[in-house]
């Protein structure tokens, strides 16, 4: 009876464990199974929240895509604004100069009013122009064929009453072209500036040369309003070449003897210039050396104030050899242009007047580049690359060409 009662606990406890067991390793995969659908649905959870960030990303991203768009257009505006209405200022100032001696007054450009089918040209250097010799390969298309012949110099059609006529009516109704040339490094002939040049077109078509209104405009005082209609585009044609993949270093702008007599147009030419300071190394300012030594105290200390700004200059027809590097240097120039003929002259003359290595020398320490131009021919460039010199320009290098809007 014993023994039958222990049997019958043990099995009594045997079920029980049994049962416990089982019911545990029910609970266990009821939990295994609430665990793995907890994870699933988190997972699930996880992946819409991921694909909702990425569109809120997308979107938060085209927003700030959107409003930077806008905001460079503003600023671009808010900048073509400043540099017309700046433009606009310097031409005002000269432009009423064309009818100071006579003829209609100037219609003079107001805001918001459309400007008359203007070029994008630089400043026209007219004495050196009065004597034909650059040519241009523009960086912008030239026109070709265009057909248009000067103005003859002895017919009576030329007469000094109607180039006068012809000189105002250009200004007025913007017919002050530009014609460009190259300045190409020697020996490999690659194009690095230009120089610039104006002509005035008549309302026929024909062109009037700079040695045919010159002499004209200058005794009726509208040299100066000339430069000052074309000294903007130059600011216009250095600022497209900035923002091209032009290799065109800078722009080569005369400045006539006239506009440096004139104190007055001289100091808002600096000012205007000091507006536009970013353009510094895109604008070189070309004087001639027979006008530099007559340069009053006033446009010393304008062309001083250009040179802190990081303006540079040119001395162009150069007659007189003996150069002083270093008091060129000291005023801030940074080429000088010499005839090939004339510089072939001194080096062939048996008295050696002129040591071109010794010459170039004191450019390079003064940081000078030496330019020869009115090269034409071959024979020509041979002889000067025995020389040691910085550039060329001249009609070898490519002919007078107007460049297109």
């Amino acid at each position: 009876p014993a023994g039958g009662l222990l049997l019958a606990v043990a099995f009594g406890l045997a079920v029980f464990f049994g049962c416990g067991v089982g019911h545990l390793g029910l609970l266990i995969l009821g939990v295994r199974r609430t665990t793995v659908g907890e994870v699933d649905a988190l997972r699930d959870a996880y992946g819409e929240v991921r694909r909702e960030l990425k569109q809120a990303r997308d979107e938060a991203r085209a927003i700030l895509t959107a409003v930077e768009s806008t905001t460079r257009s503003r600023q671009g505006q808010s900048m073509e604004l400043g540099e017309v209405m700046a433009e606009v200022k310097v031409l005002q100032s000269l432009v009423e100069r064309v009818s100071v001696r006579g003829g209609a007054p100037v219609q003079m450009l107001q805001s918001g009013q459309a400007e008359p089918a203007m070029r994008l040209v630089a400043s026209g250097g007219h004495a050196a122009g009065a004597q034909g010799g650059r040519a241009v390969a523009s960086p912008v298309e030239p026109m070709r064929g265009d057909g248009l012949a000067p103005v003859p110099p002895d017919s009576s059609q030329a007469s000094d009453e109607l180039i006068l006529d012809h000189v105002r009516e250009g200004l007025r109704a913007n017919r002050i072209d530009l014609y460009l040339q190259p300045v190409v490094s020697l020996p490999q002939r690659k194009r690095r500036h230009l120089e610039v040049f104006s002509r005035i077109r008549t309302e026929a078509g024909a062109i009037l040369l700079p040695q045919q209104y010159m002499g004209i405009a200058a005794r009726e005082g509208l040299i100066s309003a000339i430069d000052n209609m074309l000294l903007f585009r130059s600011v216009q044609l250095a600022r497209r070449l900035q923002h091209s993949q032009s290799r065109i270093a800078s722009i080569y702008v005369n400045i006539s003897e006239h506009t440096l007599a004139d104190a007055t147009f001289f100091r808002d030419f600096a000012g205007f210039m000091a507006e536009n300071r970013d353009l510094a190394q895109s604008i070189i300012f070309e004087f001639v050396q027979s006008h530099v030594g007559r340069l009053a105290g006033a446009v010393m200390l304008e062309l001083e104030r250009l040179a802190r700004l990081g303006f540079r200059f040119s001395m162009d027809q150069v007659t007189d050899l003996r150069l002083d590097p270093d008091d060129l240097g000291r005023r801030h120039f940074r080429t000088v242009k010499i005839e090939a003929a004339r510089l072939l002259e001194a080096v062939r003359r048996e008295d050696n007047a002129l040591d071109i290595r010794a010459l170039k020398a004191a450019l390079d320490r003064n940081n000078i580049d030496l330019i020869v131009e009115k090269i034409e021919t071959e024979a020509t460039l041979v002889e000067i690359l025995d020389m040691p010199v910085d550039f060329g320009q001249g009609y070898l290098f490519g002919e007078p060409r107007p460049m297109r809007e």
